[in-house]
């Protein structure tokens, strides 16, 4: 099967993969993922690139909006099993079946990768931030006791003088 059937034929098993009904007029959950397959298999079939810029920013945007990876991930897992089981019942021909699940197999590990990449990533930003929240704390310490030393030199000076 040429690239371009392949495409359509995988692009007509939308709507299954993605429970579409279930969410009206909204998007689905895993509809970047879906699209990724799609690009995927539109740039050659058997040659998936390495990595999706558009897939990449969809899974960045998903996270900074507030969905945490473990929402992510399940939805790729679940846009994966379900095109293995819509794949499996639309084509023949293994060799095809092949090429989808090979997309839909790079397509997972890429959005694992970007999770992966974006969770060290916030683990980095908040260790920052709890050791300039940690220095902040040990400056103000700081400043109290020399304030303390201060009061109790002032009151000292005080009591001598009274």
């Amino acid at each position: 099967m040429s690239a371009a059937d392949m495409f359509e034929s995988v692009s007509f098993l939308r709507d299954e993969v993605l429970d579409t009904v279930e969410h009206g007029d909204r998007d689905p959950p895993g509809t970047e993922i879906f699209d990724a397959v799609l690009r995927a298999l539109a740039t050659g079939g058997e040659s998936v690139p390495g990595f999706d810029m558009g897939l990449h920013d969809a899974v960045s945007r998903r996270l900074a909006w507030g969905d945490s990876e473990e929402v992510v991930l399940a939805d790729a897992e679940l846009v994966f099993d379900r095109l293995l089981v819509a794949v499996d019942r639309a084509f023949r021909d293994p060799a095809d079946q092949m090429v989808v699940i090979e997309a839909a197999t790079m397509v997972a590990v890429t959005v694992a990768r970007v999770v992966s990449l974006e969770a060290v990533a916030r683990a980095t930003r908040d260790r920052a931030a709890r050791l300039r929240e940690e220095m902040a704390q040990r400056q103000l310490r700081e400043v109290l006791e020399k304030q303390k030393a201060t009061i109790v030199r002032l009151e000292a000076e005080l009591s001598r003088d009274y």
